[in-house]
């Protein structure tokens, strides 16, 4: 028995379909970095940064860096291929404002000694479009 002839493009289109489609379902994290342990009884909460310049690895592994010393601030997932990253943080030391004052400060190159200006900007936090201000 012989399949007709427009079977085969349309097994095709419905496997990319669902390709695209279950890639939004599966999504596993380009960077983890934990910075320190929750104390007991602290208040701890997560927040999503949309932060423009997180393309790559590389990119996340520098926004990690800018949160290095930052009291407060536990944890670290980033999502590049979505510019998303997810910040778990003890909310008695340090608040969303604060991290991404960070996110967006210059960041120190040891290699070279440089400070690099304007890496990153949040452009959405906790779900909140972020106006640019007026310069």
């Amino acid at each position: 028995m012989r399949a007709p002839a427009w079977i085969i493009p349309a097994l095709v289109v419905a496997f990319a379909a669902a390709g695209v489609g279950g890639a939004k379902l599966v999504v596993a994290p380009s960077l983890t970095r934990a910075y320190a342990d929750a104390a007991s009884g602290s208040a701890t909460r997560t927040s999503v940064f949309v932060v423009q310049g997180v393309k790559c690895v590389d990119t996340a592994e520098r926004a990690a860096r800018q949160l290095e010393g930052v009291p407060g601030v536990l944890s670290l997932e980033a999502f590049a291929s979505r510019a998303r990253v997810e910040v778990t943080y003890d909310a008695g030391l340090v608040d969303a404002e604060a991290i991404r004052d960070a996110f967006e400060g210059p960041l120190h190159e040891p290699a070279t000694g440089e400070y690099l200006f304007g890496l990153y900007t949040v452009i959405e936090m906790d779900g909140l479009k972020i106006e640019p201000e007026a310069e």
